[in-house]
Protein backbone atom coordinates (compact mmCIF):
# COMPACT_ATOMS: atom_id res chain seq x y z
CA UNK A 1 0.00 0.00 0.00
CA UNK A 2 1.59 3.05 -0.93
CA UNK A 3 1.62 6.71 0.60
CA UNK A 4 -1.35 8.47 -1.65
CA UNK A 5 -3.70 5.59 -0.45
CA UNK A 6 -2.81 5.74 3.27
CA UNK A 7 -3.87 9.26 3.33
CA UNK A 8 -7.30 8.84 1.39
CA UNK A 9 -8.21 6.54 3.67
CA UNK A 10 -6.87 9.07 6.68
CA UNK A 11 -8.81 12.01 5.14
CA UNK A 12 -9.36 13.47 9.02
CA UNK A 13 -5.31 14.28 9.09
CA UNK A 14 -3.60 17.76 8.08
CA UNK A 15 -1.07 16.32 5.85
CA UNK A 16 -0.35 19.68 5.22
CA UNK A 17 0.15 21.55 8.85
CA UNK A 18 2.17 17.97 9.32
CA UNK A 19 4.48 18.71 5.80
CA UNK A 20 4.62 21.77 6.78
CA UNK A 21 6.06 21.34 10.06
CA UNK A 22 8.68 18.85 8.49
CA UNK A 23 9.91 21.79 6.35
CA UNK A 24 10.34 24.31 9.03
CA UNK A 25 12.53 21.57 11.39
CA UNK A 26 14.16 20.69 8.50
CA UNK A 27 15.58 24.08 8.04
CA UNK A 28 16.43 24.65 11.77
CA UNK A 29 18.86 22.10 11.58
CA UNK A 30 22.85 22.18 11.69
CA UNK A 31 23.68 21.40 7.89
CA UNK A 32 25.54 18.21 9.27
CA UNK A 33 22.48 16.50 10.16
CA UNK A 34 20.32 16.95 6.95
CA UNK A 35 20.30 14.70 4.54
CA UNK A 36 23.48 13.69 3.02
CA UNK A 37 25.46 15.56 5.69
CA UNK A 38 28.57 14.22 7.20
CA UNK A 39 28.90 10.95 9.89
CA UNK A 40 29.17 11.80 13.45
CA UNK A 41 33.23 11.09 13.59
CA UNK A 42 35.02 11.74 16.79
CA UNK A 43 37.35 14.42 16.22
CA UNK A 44 40.90 15.64 18.34
CA UNK A 45 39.43 18.77 19.75
CA UNK A 46 36.75 17.03 21.72
CA UNK A 47 33.85 17.51 19.65
CA UNK A 48 31.74 15.34 17.38
CA UNK A 49 30.84 15.48 13.42
CA UNK A 50 32.57 19.22 13.58
CA UNK A 51 29.32 20.87 14.78
CA UNK A 52 28.87 19.33 18.05
CA UNK A 53 29.84 20.49 21.58
CA UNK A 54 33.69 20.75 22.88
CA UNK A 55 34.73 18.74 25.84
CA UNK A 56 38.14 19.83 27.67
CA UNK A 57 41.10 17.17 26.67
CA UNK A 58 41.14 15.86 30.04
CA UNK A 59 37.39 15.21 30.34
CA UNK A 60 37.34 11.36 29.83
CA UNK A 61 36.84 9.47 33.80
CA UNK A 62 37.11 13.29 35.45
CA UNK A 63 33.92 15.23 35.36
CA UNK A 64 35.83 17.97 37.48
CA UNK A 65 38.48 19.01 35.06
CA UNK A 66 41.43 17.32 37.41
CA UNK A 67 42.32 14.67 35.63
CA UNK A 68 46.03 15.49 35.75
CA UNK A 69 46.15 16.26 39.69
CA UNK A 70 49.01 13.81 41.27
CA UNK A 71 47.13 10.86 42.43
CA UNK A 72 50.38 9.34 44.26
CA UNK A 73 49.88 8.54 48.27
CA UNK A 74 52.12 11.51 50.16
CA UNK A 75 55.18 10.15 51.17
CA UNK A 76 54.86 8.85 54.97
CA UNK A 77 58.13 9.83 57.00
CA UNK A 78 59.14 7.13 58.97
CA UNK A 79 59.59 7.65 63.02
CA UNK A 80 62.05 6.25 65.37
CA UNK A 81 61.37 2.74 66.97
CA UNK A 82 60.96 3.73 70.65
CA UNK A 83 63.14 1.23 72.40
CA UNK A 84 65.07 1.16 75.30
CA UNK A 85 68.06 -1.25 75.03
CA UNK A 86 69.06 -3.41 78.54
CA UNK A 87 71.99 -6.07 79.10
CA UNK A 88 68.85 -8.70 78.67
CA UNK A 89 67.48 -7.31 75.49
CA UNK A 90 70.49 -5.20 73.05
CA UNK A 91 71.65 -8.52 71.78
CA UNK A 92 68.51 -9.68 70.09
CA UNK A 93 67.40 -6.11 69.29
CA UNK A 94 70.32 -6.16 67.14
CA UNK A 95 69.84 -8.85 65.07
CA UNK A 96 65.74 -8.23 64.39
CA UNK A 97 66.98 -4.73 63.41
CA UNK A 98 69.00 -6.13 60.60
CA UNK A 99 67.57 -9.06 59.50
CA UNK A 100 64.40 -6.17 59.04
CA UNK A 101 67.45 -3.71 57.06
CA UNK A 102 67.75 -7.00 54.89
CA UNK A 103 64.48 -8.49 54.07
CA UNK A 104 63.86 -4.73 53.02
CA UNK A 105 66.78 -4.26 50.92
CA UNK A 106 67.90 -1.20 53.03
CA UNK A 107 71.01 -2.43 54.17
CA UNK A 108 74.00 0.47 55.01
CA UNK A 109 77.25 -0.71 53.44
CA UNK A 110 80.16 -2.08 55.95
CA UNK A 111 82.31 1.16 55.70
CA UNK A 112 79.35 3.06 56.75
CA UNK A 113 78.48 1.27 59.85
CA UNK A 114 82.16 0.82 60.40
CA UNK A 115 82.56 4.71 60.14
CA UNK A 116 79.75 5.00 63.30
CA UNK A 117 81.23 2.03 65.27
CA UNK A 118 84.91 4.06 65.24
CA UNK A 119 83.41 7.12 66.00
CA UNK A 120 81.70 6.10 69.48
CA UNK A 121 85.07 3.82 69.76
CA UNK A 122 86.85 6.79 70.09
CA UNK A 123 85.04 7.97 73.03
CA UNK A 124 84.85 4.45 74.69
CA UNK A 125 88.61 4.35 75.02
CA UNK A 126 88.15 7.55 77.25
CA UNK A 127 85.50 6.37 79.01
CA UNK A 128 86.87 2.80 79.83
CA UNK A 129 89.31 4.62 81.76
CA UNK A 130 87.14 6.79 83.88
CA UNK A 131 87.68 5.15 87.48
CA UNK A 132 84.27 6.24 88.58
CA UNK A 133 81.20 4.89 87.35
CA UNK A 134 79.08 7.91 87.79
CA UNK A 135 78.39 10.81 86.05
CA UNK A 136 81.25 11.26 82.89
CA UNK A 137 83.46 14.35 82.78
CA UNK A 138 82.22 16.78 81.22
CA UNK A 139 84.53 16.69 78.29
CA UNK A 140 83.23 13.56 77.60
CA UNK A 141 79.82 14.30 77.97
CA UNK A 142 80.59 17.17 75.26
CA UNK A 143 81.83 14.38 73.07
CA UNK A 144 78.82 12.84 73.12
CA UNK A 145 76.70 15.12 72.19
CA UNK A 146 79.03 15.89 69.36
CA UNK A 147 78.84 12.44 68.21
CA UNK A 148 74.75 12.61 68.31
CA UNK A 149 74.91 15.70 66.19
CA UNK A 150 77.49 13.94 63.52
CA UNK A 151 75.07 10.62 63.31
CA UNK A 152 71.89 13.04 62.62
CA UNK A 153 73.82 14.70 60.19
CA UNK A 154 74.93 11.12 58.43
CA UNK A 155 71.48 10.10 58.57
CA UNK A 156 70.38 13.32 57.13
CA UNK A 157 72.54 12.68 54.37
CA UNK A 158 71.91 9.25 53.47
CA UNK A 159 68.18 7.79 53.54
CA UNK A 160 69.78 3.74 53.99
CA UNK A 161 71.59 5.34 57.42
CA UNK A 162 68.81 7.01 58.18
CA UNK A 163 66.44 3.96 58.36
CA UNK A 164 69.40 2.26 60.07
CA UNK A 165 69.59 5.29 63.09
CA UNK A 166 66.01 5.13 63.00
CA UNK A 167 65.28 1.13 63.38
CA UNK A 168 67.64 0.45 65.57
CA UNK A 169 66.62 3.72 68.33
CA UNK A 170 70.47 4.76 68.26
CA UNK A 171 69.54 7.97 68.51
CA UNK A 172 67.08 7.28 71.09
CA UNK A 173 69.89 5.46 73.41
CA UNK A 174 72.60 7.70 72.41
CA UNK A 175 70.89 11.00 74.08
CA UNK A 176 69.77 8.75 76.75
CA UNK A 177 73.12 8.44 77.92
CA UNK A 178 73.16 11.73 79.48
CA UNK A 179 69.69 11.39 80.30
CA UNK A 180 68.64 9.90 83.69
CA UNK A 181 64.62 10.19 83.22
CA UNK A 182 62.69 9.56 80.35
CA UNK A 183 63.27 11.91 77.15
CA UNK A 184 60.42 14.00 75.60
CA UNK A 185 58.18 11.95 73.87
CA UNK A 186 59.83 8.92 74.58
CA UNK A 187 58.23 5.53 77.12
CA UNK A 188 60.16 5.75 80.45
CA UNK A 189 63.51 4.62 80.98
CA UNK A 190 63.87 1.29 82.48
CA UNK A 191 64.88 1.49 86.44
CA UNK A 192 67.72 -0.82 85.31
CA UNK A 193 68.79 1.58 83.03
CA UNK A 194 68.96 4.91 84.83
CA UNK A 195 70.94 2.70 87.99
CA UNK A 196 74.15 2.17 85.08
CA UNK A 197 74.91 5.46 85.33
CA UNK A 198 76.26 7.95 82.78
CA UNK A 199 79.22 5.41 81.98
CA UNK A 200 77.45 2.38 82.11
CA UNK A 201 74.78 3.40 79.57
CA UNK A 202 77.53 4.38 77.52
CA UNK A 203 79.56 1.20 77.32
CA UNK A 204 75.94 -0.30 76.68
CA UNK A 205 75.40 1.36 73.88
CA UNK A 206 79.17 0.81 72.45
CA UNK A 207 78.21 -3.01 73.04
CA UNK A 208 74.93 -2.42 71.05
CA UNK A 209 76.73 -0.81 68.28
CA UNK A 210 79.35 -3.60 67.96
CA UNK A 211 76.39 -5.92 67.92
CA UNK A 212 74.27 -4.29 64.74
CA UNK A 213 78.37 -4.22 63.30
CA UNK A 214 78.31 -7.98 63.77
CA UNK A 215 74.96 -9.16 62.50
CA UNK A 216 75.48 -6.91 59.88
CA UNK A 217 78.24 -8.79 58.61
CA UNK A 218 76.85 -12.19 59.75
CA UNK A 219 73.71 -11.59 57.38
CA UNK A 220 75.71 -10.03 54.24
CA UNK A 221 76.36 -6.54 54.67
CA UNK A 222 78.46 -5.44 51.67
CA UNK A 223 81.12 -2.85 50.87
CA UNK A 224 79.17 -1.36 48.32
Amino acid sequence: MDLSSIRGEMKDIDWKAIDNKKQSTESNRPKEYQGGGKSMEYKSTGGYGGGGNKRSSNFAGNRGGNFNRSSSAPRVEEKETVFWITEENYLDHAEKVIKELQAENAMITTSQIRNILANISDIYNVVQRTKHSGDLPSEVRSKIRELTMHCYYAAGREDKVKKFFLRSSLFMNLKGILESSALEGQKEMPAELQNLGEKGRFLLVHKYLESLVAFHRFYGGKDS
